[in-house]
């Protein structure tokens, strides 16, 4: 796509996956058929029901057909759910597509742009969505010295690009920070772009959407030493929370009740011990 592509659709194709998938579920639900059932019938295998069903891939019009007419759908309902499947093949935005890192991304892209509210725990660096260019470009390159200069900036222009697709929406995304006291102190690049780095965050916590709170040093360790997360919520009561972490080896989704509460439970104690970002005098 181009350089110059622009914020992702509403109805990007992992959003639009989830809401299939949820739906099919719950016709599945209603007329009282487990998924061993649909095997039985041979229509589609135990891991492609579970796959179709949590909203992880693309679907065939043709497989809903079969499934709705398995689970007695109304005529009407079937139309509205291939239209739905055909649509989980949109690429919603990306400037440079290609390779396993890039869907994992683009699936959190998707996400935090259809949320109305994201939760974010964060101990060592500024949260991509608060990061300034300058911030983002000495980052990518002290994390990968190895990386080509290209690579470099298509990570920034990336991240720049999800900020404003952020900042434009008609209806703003609530945004709650908790930092770990080390996003403060660690130097990325010099002082200078500290300083700017640090006049960006207490900007943008002055607006009414954004909240940083931070965990400070002399408070000892807390609950969510394990690692950093991110929770998203999202405008339909029905549309399952996530939670997202990643590691060297993976990043990971969760919409299922049990990790969602685990990680909410975590984010409510450490916002609990954080103080305001004002407060340490960045």
């Amino acid at each position: 796509m181009s350089q110059t592509a622009g914020p992702p659709a509403p109805g990007s194709s992992t959003m639009v996956r989830r809401q299939l998938g949820r739906r099919l579920r719950a016709l599945r639900e209603a007329c009282g058929k487990t998924r061993q059932d649909v095997v039985t019938t041979r229509i589609m295998s135990h891991g492609k029901l579970e796959t179709i069903e949590y909203g992880r891939a693309a679907v065939r019009p043709g497989d809903v057909y079969e499934l709705c007419a398995l689970y007695g759908a109304a005529p009407e309902v079937t139309t509205a759910l291939r239209e739905l499947a055909s649509a989980t093949t949109h690429d919603g935005w990306w400037p440079e597509r290609g390779g396993a890192a890039d869907k994992t991304l683009q699936t959190l892209v998707d996400l935090e742009y259809a949320a109305s509210a994201v939760y974010v725990v964060q101990q060592l660096v500024v949260p991509d969505l608060l990061q300034t260019e300058d911030y983002a470009r000495a980052l990518e390159r002290a994390s990968a010295p190895d990386r080509p200069a290209a690579a470099v900036e298509t990570a920034v222009r990336l991240r720049m690009l999800r900020q404003t697709a952020l900042a434009e929406r008609e209806v703003p995304v609530d945004l709650h920070v908790v930092l770990g006291e080390g996003v403060l102190r660690l130097t990325v690049g010099d002082d200078s772009l500290m300083k700017d780095q640090g006049a960006h965050l207490l900007d943008v916590a002055r607006s009414d959407s954004t909240e940083i709170r931070v965990l400070r040093f002399r408070d000892g360790p807390h609950t969510g030493l394990l690692g950093d997360f991110t929770i998203m919520d999202f405008p339909d009561a029905e549309d399952p929370s996530v939670a997202y972490d990643a590691s060297y080896v993976a990043s990971r989704y969760y919409d299922r009740t049990a990790p969602v509460e685990r990680h909410r439970a975590v984010w409510s104690a450490v916002h609990a011990r954080a103080v305001p970002l004002e407060d340490l005098g960045v």
